[in-house]
């Protein structure tokens, strides 16, 4: 530790520069915060990474579904069209069908109804009438061929064959019969004649053919009735797939929405969970070299400079103190050495005081000498003992912090150790008009310990238990109990000290064990002492492995109960 000598002609400066140099090492880190514009701009920003991931995602799942529905509605509307033209395929040959049937039927019934001029006339008009229709037929038959549709009934040639010989025949079959109803206009036709050419014309080649042809349009009909049918079971398995399609594009959107949204919301926490382990591992391992990477511009960016800097400030202040607790010890243990140095130091001529005046108090009392002379002997060898006491106290202390104190464990028997305590404490309790009362097992047994530093733990209790009682009881109870350490069982000794004194409050039984620290200062004016014992006692308990515990109520009394094993710590 380095000493500075000012002199006058620097003294000024000097105390100038050390002001300087505790200002500098006091100043608290301070945060600079960016501007409200920058920090409007930093704040865009993070709102913008999650704002747009989000609306990515979004876009995504919609777009996703919309592509799905669109391909759905594409793949059933095709189905769809072809059903129609199949329908539609079906319909016309079907329609065709039946009007050249209605047409057949019409010129069958014609030679029934030759003796009935008008009812002749009107069949005749219906089978014109049906021969148009199956026209009109076979021109929207021809025009939906030349349409080029997917899929016919049949071929393109075979229909235009077909088509083609029908209205050949058509043809040929319709001046035939026109021809032979002609004859009916005629004077003197012969009805009979005309009815038997009308029935050979149902036989006729014509006829034939035009039967063969019914047979060839009955086959490519219910080719085109087959096809309607798988056309319609098309349609039905295409609304399955449509539904297939439109759920998967769903799902499978929503999945990368979710993939989309899981790596924007990544991006944005991965930089704050390393910060928080970078803090925690500052935190709980004290590592300083630790720095967080500061991998943005924004916000999270700002929270790691900051961390960074608080770390290397921490560090500094961590550093110092580390420096300041080196010095400290360092003069602890200086002063522990003074203590124990002047405490020996002053033993010697105290022990040849306290010789002396009992030298001098055995010649009084030989040459019966009494009266102030004996009483200032009495008083110089009380005060000898008392100073001695309390040099012996302040050695034991600082043997203790300095880490010095030494333990001489041996055998003995706790009865014995009991009966000799009673002896030299039972004056001390009966001179304040108080009343010793012990309490003890039968079989106590032997423990291995340092035997005085338990004599001087219980006379400590016993002592202070005597001074703070008057016209009371004093109480010590002894007990051989078992007891379990990290489930090990052992054999304990407690004593117990109890007194009807004054008692201590809560806030005197906070600082008890405390050096050089008594309950008030009252308390120390009126009945003296250091407050050494108490806090010397917990560190003997603790040195032998045991414990002290106190339990207290002011203007009742104090209970003090101290647990020692029976084979102590060595």
């Amino acid at each position: 530790m380095q000493t500075h000598k000012p002199t006058a002609g620097n003294s000024s400066s000097e105390t100038k520069e050390v002001s300087e140099d505790v200002s500098s090492n006091d100043e608290l880190p301070t945060l600079e915060f960016p501007s409200s514009g920058k920090l409007k701009a930093s704040s865009r920003r993070i709102h913008q990474k999650i704002g747009c991931g989000y609306f990515v995602a979004i876009g995504i799942g919609f777009f996703g579904s919309f592509v799905g529905f669109v391909i759905a509605n594409y793949y059933s509307g095709r189905e769809i069209r072809r059903f129609k033209h199949a329908q539609y395929q079906t319909q016309m040959l079907a329609d065709y069908k039946n009007a050249l049937v209605q047409a057949k039927l019409h010129s069958y019934s014609l030679a029934a109804l030759v003796e009935e001029p008008e009812e002749l006339s009107r069949k005749k008009a219906d089978f014109v009438k049906s021969i148009d229709t199956v026209n009109d037929i076979e021109f929207k038959i021809s025009k939906f061929i030349n349409d080029k549709p997917a899929k016919l009934a049949a071929t393109e040639a075979t229909l235009q064959a077909l088509l083609s010989d029908y209205e050949i025949n058509l043809e040929s079959y319709t001046q035939q019969l026109n021809s032979i109803l002609e004859q009916l206009k005629q004077p003197y036709a012969q009805q009979l004649s005309v009815q038997q050419q009308l029935l050979q014309l149902t036989r006729s080649q014509t006829a034939i053919q035009l039967e063969q042809l019914d047979s060839r349009l009955n086959n490519i009909l219910q080719s085109a009735e087959d096809q309607e049918s798988q056309r319609a079971n098309n349609l039905e398995f295409s609304k399955g797939i449509e539904r297939t399609i439109a759920i998967a594009s769903m799902l499978l959107s929503v999945a990368i929405a979710v993939v989309v949204a899981w790596r924007t919301s990544r991006a944005i926490a991965e930089p704050v969970v390393v910060v928080t382990k970078v803090a925690e591992q500052v935190a709980l391992k004290s590592n300083f070299n630790l720095r967080a990477p500061v991998t943005t511009e924004d916000e999270i960016g700002l929270l790691a400079k900051s961390l960074n800097r608080l770390i290397e400030r921490v560090s500094q202040r961590t550093n110092e103190l580390e420096k300041a607790k080196e010095l400290a010890e360092a003069a602890s243990k200086a002063k522990s050495q003074f203590l124990a140095n002047v405490s020996h130091e002053l033993r010697t001529p105290l022990n040849a005081i306290i010789g002396l005046s009992q030298l001098l108090q055995e010649d009084a009392v030989d040459l019966g000498v009494t009266g102030d002379f004996a009483i200032d002997l009495e008083t110089i060898n009380t005060a000898g003992k008392h100073l001695l006491e309390l040099i012996n106290d302040i050695l034991d202390l600082s043997k203790i912090e300095a880490g010095k104190m030494t333990l001489y464990p041996e055998t003995f028997e706790v009865i014995s150790l009991i009966n000799n305590l009673v002896s030299t404490i039972k004056p001390t309790i009966e001179k304040n008009g108080s009343l010793l009362e012990i309490d003890c097992d039968r079989e106590l047994g032997t423990m291995y310990a340092d035997q005085t530093r338990v004599r001087q733990v219980l006379l400590n209790l016993l002592s202070n238990a005597a001074k703070f009682t008057t016209n009371g009881k004093v109480m010590l109870k002894i007990e051989r109990q078992k007891d379990f350490v990290a489930d090990v069982p052992r054999e304990i000794i407690t004593f117990i000290v109890k007194d009807s004194g004054i008692g201590m409050s809560e806030a005197q039984l906070k600082q008890l064990f405390q050096p050089f620290t008594q309950g008030d200062a009252s308390t120390t004016k009126k009945y003296g002492g250091t407050g050494l014992g108490l806090a010397i006692t917990r560190h003997f308990c603790q040195m032998m492995g045991g414990e002290i515990h106190v339990q207290s109520e002011s203007g009742v009394g104090s209970t003090f109960t101290i647990e020692l094993p029976t084979i102590g710590e060595q």
